[in-house]
């Protein structure tokens, strides 16, 4: 499971990289899927953080199925230094 863990951390590294105006989102409980977003910017800026983000999902589950069950019911968070 930590193979796993640390791909979903690089991925979403990657993500919040791609999209600066992505502070954070939270999975839902019973499916992995984005349930809270936080951004900034307007409108288009958060569908766009939004697509990228469901891609994202989309593409480590199918990759790895297993990572759904790290996925659901947690919040992640850009780090700010």
């Amino acid at each position: 499971m930590e193979t796993i863990a640390q791909e979903i951390r690089e991925r979403l590294e990657e993500l919040f990289r791609r999209c600066p105006q992505l502070h954070g989102f939270a999975v839902r409980p019973d499916r992995p899927l984005p349930w809270h977003l936080a951004c900034d910017a307007g409108a288009n800026a958060g569908e766009q953080a939004l697509g990228e983000l469901a891609q994202t999902l989309l593409e480590l589950i199918e990759e790895r199925p297993e990572a759904a069950g790290l996925l659901r019911g947690r919040t992640f968070a850009r780090t700010l230094h």
